[in-house]
């Protein structure tokens, strides 16, 4: 909400800057966003008048104007069409600085248009940043003093509130007076409200008002003016609604939304020939019944909405926007004002369900105060009289279904210092009732029954009196005392800490972690039965919300899988991520939930880089992960064995070993997988058991001296059956004694028709070292010789 502060000091003055006003209201909960300071952008732009128009001798759409400032006359080159004699207007004297449309200042100088000579400038309101009005120079009131300078008239300071949905009683100026009054302690200072009725046109004569639906619209208020004359609003009031962020329109409709902003009661202005009958009927709309609004669109309405129609048609959606049918024109003379007071939720329904949100509709399910109806009508009908009308009939139609009284809610005292933690007197919390409006009436020693005001409606309980009062006194003045805190005695569960351990390695490894539910369905399992347990070990849910949420992972495969499918389908191709999340089984008769990690791979290796062409992931990449994450943790006496395990392609595949016990699989995923999840690239996948993993992982770690004598290396190339895995070939040369091998590796694996069908050279980088001395070379030859011999004589008895 926008509210020009020179506006909200017609209401109160608190002595205050706009910073000291802008802390107030924020910390009464009226959070200010930000602060603007208009008519500030402009220097030595003053009130002149124009004595003189001549035509422009080299230009048809120019005039050269005489224009005084009270002072002196100034020649002036103008273009704007109202530029005529007697008129007042923004006159820019030499000098002057002024802001450009991207707020680069500019200063006027003294130049020549089509060959004559300007000396100033005659501005628009766009021109000075304060309107939107730029097919011409500013009409200023005859009242302005020729030579004021027109930033003492026009600066002003803007502030931005942003109001929550319960904040609704302070969506006006009047409203804002209220809360710096209950802040400050300075009274409010409302406008004076008076009206010249004409007896000789009593309006219970001219108009007739039923209300057929009192629940949507539990008071409906109207008033007569009649002798008006429709044209532009004064220049006050065009200032002050361009300021609050409103567009003029004419001096009706300005008026109407003036006393809007001004007391927070949405108004709405029919033409009073256009009404059949000259009757205001308030009824429940038809389904489908239709209705074209002020917008020009057609609305299709529903059983509920509430219409506001004439004897023969609908006029207005009760609460959200009037109709193209009785809008008031430049042709109208009769207006009959509505104020009115509608149901919050049927409003609200009606506006989100046609996508039309109004100042009106918004004020409307926040809640309006029933007993601003009357107030606000006659402040309307007041200042129509002033500035557009001649009379206003004699009496108010008010059809009322019910009284509305204000809410009595009981307050303790003790109860108030209990929850905000202070020691109040009682005068204390009874002065702030009071500055809030408030009637309080003590029962008791310690106890009050406090009369809420029906624009209050954010109020229904002791504890929303309490917040008041907390409010009020100001939060910041409540000391903040030590927490009391006592750290539980409990330590974690270790699969806790191991789970995040884990989470902490695999994000180390480059990998993001992905999320995904515990519920799979039908169509999932089809695509990974291989990966999942026996149909008697699915665990089904009894009343599943959709059937593909119908029974519970066996697997973290098939969730990992669906995510690998999407992020495809939306042409992300590289996929590195892991989850670490739980399985559930049956076994027997016992119900299961174990942890597991899983990591999935697909796509490139690394990003493109210009340099260097990315590769795309491989069996060993996700190979080389979980190696490093069993080292990380402490698994001891890894292997891998290929145990031809369906999920994965036949010969990219492992099962992973801890000793005995396998603690995992890992490999590319099958074809046929792949096939049933339309997904052409490769996948790799590896899952580990962190139950099985915690059990098996070293409690310690010892650490053993650097070697201070030299290794000796060498390598070897040994020719092998396609069949026998590298893994059997480094178990056989563990299980032969040495005491001077210290590490084999890896370096290459070569194929070709020179080497043999079904065959392939392995080279073997070996490292010798003696841990007492430095070890002979002689020493080494003999044993890599005796070593490698002895590897090929188990290899041939295989």
């Amino acid at each position: 909400m926008k509210l020009p502060l020179s506006w909200l000091r017609d209401y109160i003055d608190p002595g205050l800057s706009p910073n000291q006003l802008s802390k107030l209201l924020t910390l009464a909960g009226l959070e200010v966003d930000g602060m603007e300071s208009v008519g500030s952008s402009f220097t030595r732009v003053v009130v002149g008048k124009v004595l003189e128009v001549e035509k422009h001798p080299n230009a048809d759409k120019l005039c050269v104007a005489r224009v005084t400032d009270g002072t002196e006359t100034y020649q002036v080159v103008c273009g704007a069409p109202n530029c005529r004699p007697g008129l007042k207007t923004a006159l820019a004297l030499m000098d002057a600085v002024l802001r450009d449309e991207n707020g680069s200042s500019f200063t006027v100088k003294k130049g020549k248009l089509r060959g004559v000579e300007s000396f100033g400038m005659l501005c628009s309101a766009k021109e000075l940043h304060m309107g939107d009005e730029s097919d011409g120079i500013m009409e200023l009131p005859e009242s302005y003093q020729e030579g004021t300078d027109l930033s003492s008239i026009y600066s002003d300071t803007i502030f931005e509130i942003s109001l929550t949905p319960n904040l609704g009683h302070c969506a006006s100026v009047e409203g804002v007076a209220r809360e710096i009054s209950a802040s400050t302690g300075v009274e409010v200072k409302y406008p004076q409200i008076t009206l010249e009725e004409s007896k000789a046109l009593p309006i219970a004569k001219q108009v007739k008002v039923t209300v057929n639906d009192p629940k949507g619209c539990p008071r409906y208020a109207a008033r007569l003016i009649t002798g008006v004359k429709v044209g532009p609003s004064p220049e006050w009031m065009q200032r002050r609604l361009i300021a609050s962020g409103l567009r003029p329109v004419n001096n009706i409709v300005d008026i109407t939304n003036y006393v809007v902003l001004e007391m927070g009661q949405p108004l709405h202005a029919f033409d009073f020939e256009r009404l059949d009958g000259h009757q205001i009927i308030v009824r429940s709309a038809r389904d489908d019944e239709r209705f074209v609004t002020l917008d020009d669109k057609e609305r299709i309405l529903k059983a509920g909405d509430i219409l506001i129609c004439d004897a023969n048609k609908p006029v207005a959606i009760a609460g959200v926007m009037g109709g193209k049918n009785s809008e008031v024109s430049d042709s109208t003379t009769q207006v009959l004002l509505e104020a009115a007071y509608f149901h919050p939720g049927t409003i609200r329904k009606t506006s989100k369900r046609l996508g039309l949100q109004t100042d009106a509709s918004k004020r409307f399910e926040r809640n309006c105060d029933p007993n601003q109806v009357l107030r606000s009508l006659n402040r309307a009908a007041m200042l129509i009289q002033q500035l557009a009308g001649d009379q206003v009939a004699e009496g108010t139609l008010d059809v009322a279904a019910t009284t509305f009284e204000n809410k009595a809610i009981v307050c303790r005292l003790a109860r108030v210092n209990q929850i905000l933690g202070v020691q109040l007197s009682l005068n204390e919390v009874e002065g702030i009732f009071k500055r809030l409006g408030f009637v309080t009436k003590l029962e008791g020693q310690e106890q009050w029954t406090v009369s809420v005001p029906t624009y209050r409606a954010d109020i229904t309980g002791e504890i929303d009196l309490i917040e008041e009062v907390g409010r009020i006194y100001g939060f910041e003045n409540i000391r903040k005392k030590a927490t009391k805190y006592s750290a539980s005695s409990l330590p974690h569960v270790p699969i806790f800490l191991f789970e995040r351990e884990i989470r902490t390695r695999l994000v180390a490894e480059g990998l993001q972690e992905f999320v995904t539910c515990d519920l799979i369905g039908p169509t999932m399992c089809a695509v990974a039965k291989e990966a999942l347990m026996p149909p008697e070990a699915i665990v089904k849910v009894l009343n599943p919300t959709s059937i593909e949420q119908s029974l519970l992972r066996t697997s973290l495969l098939p969730g990992l899988l669906q995510l690998v499918k999407y992020n495809i389908d939306h042409q992300n191709h590289d996929v590195s991520g892991f989850e670490v999340g739980r399985i559930h089984f049956k076994a027997g008769e016992a119900y299961k939930e174990q942890a597991v990690a899983g990591i999935v791979l697909t796509g490139k290796s690394t990003p493109n880089h210009w340099d260097k062409k990315a590769g795309s992931i491989d069996f060993f990449e996700i190979k080389g992960i979980v190696e490093n994450l069993l080292n990380q943790v402490n698994i001891p006496n890894i292997t891998f064995k290929n145990k031809l395990n369906g999920t994965f392609h036949t010969g990219r595949q492992a099962s992973i070993f801890s000793g005995d016990l396998e603690i995992g699989t890992m490999g590319e995923i099958h074809p046929t997988i792949q096939r049933r999840l339309d997904v052409t690239q490769r996948i790799y996948y590896a899952e580990l058991n962190l139950q099985d993993l915690m059990q098996v992982r070293k409690k310690e770690q010892k650490m053993q001296p650097l070697p201070i004598y030299p290794s000796s290396e060498r390598d070897w190339t040994i020719t092998l059956k396609e069949e026998t895995s590298i893994q059997t070939l480094f178990e056989i040369i563990k299980s032969i004694p040495s005491s001077l091998l210290e590490e084999v590796s890896v370096i290459d694996i070569y194929r070709s028709e020179r080497v043999g069908a079904g065959l392939k050279n392995v080279t073997l980088h070996l490292v010798y070292r003696d841990w007492t001395k430095t070890v002979e070379q002689v020493a080494v030859d003999a044993e890599h010789q005796r070593l490698t011999e002895q590897v090929v004589r188990v290899l041939e008895k295989r």
